[in-house]
């Protein structure tokens, strides 16, 4: 295949998301991903000048890709208890169907905060108003318990987000129940009791 093909842009992109997923920033390597593709270190380049900044590009583009979306979620104009359910549903989706690419973010953001975190914001921004005032006018309906909307999120975030990225720790705890979480969404019925009950207690 021709280098200026095999080259292009978003190829090398694809190629430097299977080695900084797999290996983070630290671990990666520029040779393995001209490698990957079979292209010189100075076509990869030519689009990058530099490791940390093909990094930023990968980092950028998997948190739209687990994360983009929440905030409209947050905003629609539907019963809370509607809200809640669709919330959940739409974390654990996104588990199931990027799990790799959420562990990623965490392990990363954990190691370097300070240069991700500012990087992670420019992607995502939560809006929670709007969950705000349902909260409270459901509370003074005497429906669910009063409390803060980020409590709330974090519950959901811990619930939907924790069984997928410790999986293997999970076998290995309770290795009479091997595959005892199949996918993020088989535990959606659990989650969704969870929060609500606590949400009622």
């Amino acid at each position: 295949m021709p280098e200026s093909k095999s080259g292009s842009r978003s190829e090398i992109i694809n190629a430097a998301r299977t080695e900084f997923l797999a290996r983070g920033y630290e671990g990666a390597r520029m040779k393995n991903i001209s490698d990957h593709i079979g292209v010189s270190q100075a076509m990869i380049h030519y689009y990058f000048n530099t490791k940390k900044e093909l990094f930023e590009h990968v980092y950028a583009q998997s948190v739209v890709t687990v994360f983009d979306g929440l905030s409209e979620k947050l905003e629609e104009d539907i019963p809370i208890f509607k809200k809640i359910e669709q919330f959940i549903d739409f974390c654990l989706q996104r588990a199931d169907d990027h799990s790799e690419a959420l562990g990623f973010i965490i392990t990363e953001s954990r190691r370097n905060p300070d240069w991700l975190i500012p990087l992670f914001k420019e992607q995502v921004s939560l809006d929670s108003d709007v969950l705000k005032s349902q909260i409270e006018e459901a509370a003074s309906d005497y429906l669910i318990t009063s409390v803060e909307p980020e409590q709330l999120l974090l519950n959901i975030f811990s619930l939907c987000y924790y069984p997928t990225l410790a999986f293997p720790v999970h076998n290995a705890m309770l290795p009479n129940k091997p595959g005892l979480v199949r996918s993020a969404t088989d535990r959606k019925g659990i989650v969704l009791d969870t929060v609500l009950n606590w949400l009622t207690s």
